[in-house]
């Protein structure tokens, strides 16, 4: 009975050590080992997995479930100066987690002309605003069943709270545009007696206008030139992706390495040519026409014109008093809108002041900007800012920014289009 119970006491000793040791080397890795995992998940195909083998296929069945990747690209370059230069990018994906053939649908944008990485400047903006916003100067189009259309409000957006369900290696996920990119600039100031460098950090939101240019680059530089080629492109500078948790019936997010590089291939057809019709468009449109036709006496070489971005200011427009509303009322004068009118794929920005010189602006004058495009409208200083009727009708705003000390009397006839409103 004594020889048991040594041996208990001894047993009972050497647990409690080793338990100890345990516990020691668990905080060690704790708080001092940090290895990391990196992962790398392959963005490929994105074919049903209810699709059967190509050779049960007919050509037909092929065309419709075959070669379908993520990202499909197109661009006819016009080197040869025979047509246009266009530019689009598709997102193939999947309607729900089934990953099912029934599900496919896509998305898209198109650039008539030639848009480069250098063409794009760094704006700040809300983080609302950036991740509603859907960048200007391009055709959209959803494509269900084989059709492409543009439904405005009805199709899916591209912008930053979009996002969509992929299959990789055979399970769902979801991907969606998070991507940031942050710098400090450094500038004296007076608080600081001028003798160090205040720091300011930038935040810039990535958005779908970044992915496709950086994407046309890609095409643009590969080294075997014009043709059909598939590039693998690293996404995750730009999106996120969750796995799709079947239990709970949610994506998560990514419980598995520390460090996600997401490679997706990149679809991509180079051509020296100009587009000339619409079928030769991965949306079988142009500029939202299907009936789109070049013809060799009428070569429409205007597109470029689609990177032109011009800011109109108060010493642009003409000026209004009056007397009931104490201050001036601007509006666009006829030789300005068929300036304009001659150059109908240029981004029109109207920045208005409320103080100019030793004037007060108080509003826009009646029909001030009728039937003239405006991407963004920005108003600055404070006090009531009147819109008279028809002022902004038919301007397709897209963007309409105001100081926060700012409110608008806006006529029930003044503007007729949905826009967003961003308070600076």
């Amino acid at each position: 009975m004594k020889v048991l119970k040594i041996i208990g006491n001894c047993s009972l000793v050497f647990l409690a050590i080793i338990g100890v040791l345990v516990s020691i080397a668990f905080g060690y890795y704790h708080f001092f080992v940090h290895d990391i995992t990196v992962g790398t998940n392959y963005v490929d195909n994105q074919i049903g997995i209810d699709v059967v083998e190509a050779d049960k296929l007919n050509e037909e069945q092929k065309d419709q479930y075959e070669e379908r990747y993520f990202m499909e690209a197109n661009f006819y370059s016009n080197s040869k100066n025979n047509g246009i230069a266009l530019q689009e990018l598709k997102f193939n994906y999947f309607t729900d987690y089934r990953l099912t053939s029934d599900g496919y649908r896509s998305t898209g944008m198109q650039f008539l002309g030639d848009l480069k990485q250098e063409d794009l400047t760094l704006v700040e903006t809300t983080e609302e605003h950036a991740n509603r916003d859907e960048p200007g100067g391009f055709s959209y189009y959803d494509t269900t069943n084989g059709i492409s259309w543009d439904g405005n409000k009805l199709r899916t957006q591209l912008n930053r709270e979009s996002a969509f369900t992929i299959k990789i290696d055979n399970r769902a996920f979801q991907i969606q545009l998070t991507g940031t990119y942050e710098w400090t600039t450094y500038k004296r100031q007076w608080y600081t007696l001028w003798i160090w460098n205040k720091p300011t950090v930038h935040v810039w939101m990535y958005t779908y206008l970044d992915v496709f240019a950086d994407c046309m680059q890609a095409i643009r530089s590969n080294s075997a030139g014009f043709g059909d080629y598939y590039v693998t492109v690293d996404l995750s500078e730009y999106f996120t992706i969750r796995e799709y948790d079947i239990e709970s019936g949610k994506y998560k997010t990514d419980d598995v390495t520390d460090i996600i590089k997401n490679y997706a291939v990149l679809k991509f057809h180079y051509d020296e040519n100009g587009a000339r019709n619409s079928t030769q468009s991965i949306f079988k449109c142009i500029d939202c026409n299907p009936s789109y036709d070049v013809e060799d006496k009428n070569i429409d070489t205007s597109y470029w014109q689609e990177r032109m971005v011009y800011n109109l200011t108060n010493k642009d427009f003409d000026l209004r008093y009056s007397e009931v509303y104490g201050g001036y009322f601007i509006s666009l004068s006829m030789d300005t809108k068929s300036l304009f009118a001659d150059m109908p794929r240029s981004k029109v920005n109207v920045d208005i002041s409320m103080q100019y010189g030793d004037k007060k602006i108080v509003g826009i004058d009646y029909n001030g900007f009728e039937n003239f495009e405006i991407d963004t409208l920005t108003v600055e200083g404070s006090g009531k800012f009147y819109m008279l009727e028809k002022s902004l009708f038919n301007s397709k705003l897209q963007t309409l920014k105001r100081s926060k000390s700012i409110s608008f009397e806006i006529d029930s006839g003044a503007i007729d289009t949905s826009y967003t409103e961003v308070i600076l």
